[in-house]
């Protein structure tokens, strides 16, 4: 038996041997589609599927407390205190902050790192121990604890020197000497980049439950599923609410997993890219087949011949599927080598906006993928070339055999709808990815509120102001930087923010209240008295920013004033309010002269007033809406300005303005660890991920058109290599070349049509796929499904010109002389 199935793979290798250009074009297109597939499956397995790399990780659940409108926040110390000692279906409940840039000092050179605060149960809920060292000990999670800190693997290897602990070096940040104490896995990765750990408990817990500072993580108990632990959850949510009323501002708690909470956001994208490359692997399929059902109608003759011989359909079936195996296997094996490539090429170009991608790699499940998908296509494409093959009676094919026609109408139709199918699957791939690329230009043609062009961003962190003294070397540091800035040769404006527009710094959002007179809070429990009256508050993003800042950015003054050297840390403390604020809040009153209480956000007590308008930016993203923003005076409030965006102005072009800025920080703030960077660099990282994604699908669409195109012209040239006996009698009864190219190029366009009538249904049935991935743009716009819609149709066309000119060149006497 296995000598028979080596025999028979041996001569339908020969076979293969025979027709190299047949054979090298099937593994090519197969190895296209496979390639393609295999590389989208090793990001899918290892982002999505693969469990993440901790102990019983199904497990772990990231939690986070919704408002009655739904708006997710995250957790206070209160609301976390009092669910943690209340839930039973969740154990090991910790807090974590979001995690932070901080200037570290002491390591072998200055850097930026990413700060986490970690709480007490934080470790114990992943069940990871350190790969050197230890965790923080009992003594050192409490208030006034010996500072010690955890750091990841790739941060002790970049900047320790993978040196073993115990080090003899410290780390400075935050103000504080830190003691090295242990270094997690290169596996452990959360929050996400995270390079340090501390603990949660050197900090005092805020007493206001409106402070949303924390993240919380646990695990689930034994035996309780999600759906349980959210029950109680909510149940526990609706008791605070209860006692505490609105205060909690904790009407639900979303319990999702661990894993969901890292991945969710890029699932759909995930999803969308590999539906794109299995509709490419079928567009290949396709073509395949097509060349396989032409392959097969010019062996006809010799196929007929064996099964009058005696050979079975169980023969002629075998002997499709040994040539379908070996063409899918070859296809595969240079499938996995293009996919192997691919990954590689699509992780360098991923902009970072992919979670996991340490963990994808083409290993042993993507190959055991790899070689299920070439079976399944060698099936299928056996079995379809086999069937079809096998209809036609050996009789009227030898019959027929001095005849230029061979295969059958069956066949040919089977051709056409290939083809057809191919065309569809073209356009709606086409549609997806021009869908993309208008999103992308509606969102480069917004207004995002600040200028685009000309503006670099010295971003650097300055010792927190812990104390007046150190508040004011701040302040001084700053005014230093920027009049040194605004000096350079050429520059127009600088200024300074605590938080900058898509440079990803830690939003703070917060509730503030307004006030009636200046002394209405005297200390954080009037402030917590005060805040339970909804009308008395409201809620913004809290930033403190420089007089320059505004002008530096183009940020328009709508009325009022900006800050000015009047307004001096003694001098009442004064605010710039966005327009979205002013309509927000005071939708019918002048909130100019407004008293508003915002200590809740750095400590300090002192009433702001406010004095200025200015106009909304779109801080988040160019898809976010402008979100409503308080700006404090950066030299009023050094507490919140710890960490300083610096941002300069110049016609001279960013790039230059980063050159010329660089002397400056290193003469200042030498010892302080800086980043530069520009406005048009924020703005590209930002629609980093829609243009990674634009590539892809755009990609996967231009392959898919070139092959059906190709398919499409394939089809075309059978159909008038079968026709020359018609084309040469219609030239002898009087046609013209013109009415031959007509006709050829109408048969071609009807097709063209059928698969761009089945492709725009497909398109709009799938459209809904794409909802959340697209700004501004239906995802059935007229316009595009149109435009695509020509596109193909032309380059149908243009690929139908060549076999129908053939056909207008038929020399009829050549022709009926041979038939005669």
């Amino acid at each position: 038996m296995m000598e028979t199935v080596l025999g028979g793979l041996r001569q339908s290798l020969r076979s293969l041997g025979r027709s190299p250009g047949f054979t090298l074009a099937c593994v090519l297109m197969l190895a296209v589609g496979i390639g393609a597939s295999t590389a989208l499956f090793s990001v899918v397995e290892g982002v999505l599927l693969r469990p993440l790399p901790y102990p019983s990780s199904e497990r772990l659940v990231e939690l986070s407390q919704r408002a009655a409108d739904g708006h997710p926040m995250r957790f206070s110390d209160p609301n976390f205190e009092d669910v943690r000692t209340r839930a039973r279906t969740v154990t090991a409940l910790a807090q974590v902050s979001g995690a932070a840039s901080v200037a570290v000092t002491g390591a072998d050179e200055p850097a930026f790192a990413t700060l986490a605060l970690a709480s007490r149960d934080f470790f114990p809920a992943f069940a990871v121990q350190p790969v050197q060292g230890r965790l923080f000990a009992p003594e050192e999670q409490q208030a006034g604890g010996v500072p010690v800190v955890v750091v990841s693997h790739a941060f002790w290897q970049r900047y320790l020197g993978a040196r073993p602990l115990p080090l003899p070096d410290t780390l400075t940040f935050e103000g504080r000497v830190y003691t090295v104490v242990g270094v997690m896995p290169a596996s452990f990765d959360y929050p996400v980049g995270t390079q340090l750990w501390t603990p949660r408990e050197l900090e005092a817990p805020l007493p206001s439950r409106t402070a949303h500072n924390w993240r919380v993580v646990g695990r689930l108990v034994d035996g309780v599923d999600l759906q349980a632990a959210r029950a109680e959850l909510t149940h526990i949510a609706r008791e605070l609410e209860a006692q505490y009323g609105q205060d909690t501002r904790m009407h639900d708690i979303a319990v999702e997993s661990l894993q969901e909470s890292l991945v969710g956001r890029v699932r759909p994208t995930l999803y969308l890219l590999s539906g794109a490359a299995a509709f490419l692997l079928l567009v290949a399929g396709a073509n395949v087949t097509n060349l396989l059902l032409a392959r097969a109608a010019t062996r006809a003759r010799e196929l007929a011949i064996h099964v009058a011989l005696g050979a079975g359909p169980g023969a002629l079936i075998r002997r499709f599927l040994q040539e379908s195996l070996l063409l899918s296997l070859m296809g595969g094996a240079l499938g996995a080598v293009l996919a192997t490539w691919g990954v590689g090429a699509l992780l360098a170009a991923e902009p970072g906006h992919l979670p996991r991608v340490d963990e994808v790699g083409v290993n042993a499940a993507v190959l055991l993928f790899t070689l299920g998908l070439s079976l399944l296509l060698a099936l299928g494409l056996g079995l379809l070339t086999a069937l079809r093959a096998a209809r036609q009676p050996p009789g009227v094919v030898l019959a027929r055999a001095g005849s230029t026609s061979s295969g059958g109408g069956g066949a040919e139709r089977t051709r056409r709808a290939l083809v057809v199918g191919q065309l569809a699957l073209a356009l709606v791939l086409l549609v997806g990815a021009a869908l993309l690329g208008r999103s992308l230009m509606g969102l480069l043609s917004l207004d995002p509120g600040y200028r685009t062009e000309n503006v670099a961003v010295l971003s650097i962190v300055l010792p927190p102001a812990e104390d007046a003294e150190q508040g004011q070397r701040n302040v001084g540091l700053q005014e230093q930087l920027l009049s040194r800035l605004v000096a350079l040769p050429g520059v127009r404006a600088a200024g300074a923010v605590s938080s900058f527009p898509l440079e990803g710094s830690p939003a703070g959002d917060g509730t503030f209240i307004v006030l009636n007179r200046p002394d209405e809070v005297g200390d954080f429990e009037d402030f917590g008295r005060l805040v339970r009256e909804p009308e008395r508050t409201g809620s913004a993003e809290y930033r403190v920013a420089s007089e320059g800042y505004f002008a530096a950015l183009g940020i328009p003054l709508l009325r009022g004033r900006l800050f000015d050297a009047r307004d001096t840390v003694d001098a009442p403390h004064v605010a710039v309010i966005s327009e979205s604020l002013a309509k927000a809040r005071w939708p019918h009153e002048e909130p100019l002269g407004k008293l508003i209480q915002f200590g809740n956000m750095d400590g300090d007590l002192r009433p702001f007033t406010i004095v200025g308008v200015v106009g909304d930016v779109r801080e988040q993203g160019l898809d976010d809406a402008p979100r409503p923003m308080f700006y404090g005076g950066s030299r009023q409030r050094p507490r919140a300005a710890s960490r300083l965006h610096l941002a300069v102005h110049g016609p001279m072009g960013s790039a230059a303005l980063v050159t010329a800025a660089r002397p400056v920080l290193r003469e200042l703030a030498p010892e302080l660890p800086s980043r530069l960077s520009t406005v048009e660099a924020l703005l590209a990282g930002s629609l980093a991920p829609r243009r990674f994604s634009l590539l892809l699908l755009g990609a996967f669409g231009a392959m898919a058109l070139l092959l059906s195109v190709a398919g499409l012209a394939a089809v075309v040239s059978y159909a008038v290599a079968q026709r020359t006996r018609e084309f040469g009698i219609r030239f002898a009864l009087g046609a013209t070349s013109e009415d031959v190219l007509g006709l050829v190029l109408k048969q071609a366009a009807r097709l063209a049509g059928l698969g761009i009538a089945l492709g725009v249904l497909g398109a709009v049935g799938l459209s809904q796929v794409l909802t959340g991935l697209v700004y501004g743009v239906s995802t059935t716009d007229p316009l595009v499904f149109a435009a695509v819609a020509l596109l193909l149709l032309g380059v149908a066309l243009l690929a139908s010109w060549l076999p129908a000119r053939r056909a207008s060149r038929v020399d009829p006497m050549t022709v009926l002389r041979s038939e005669a």
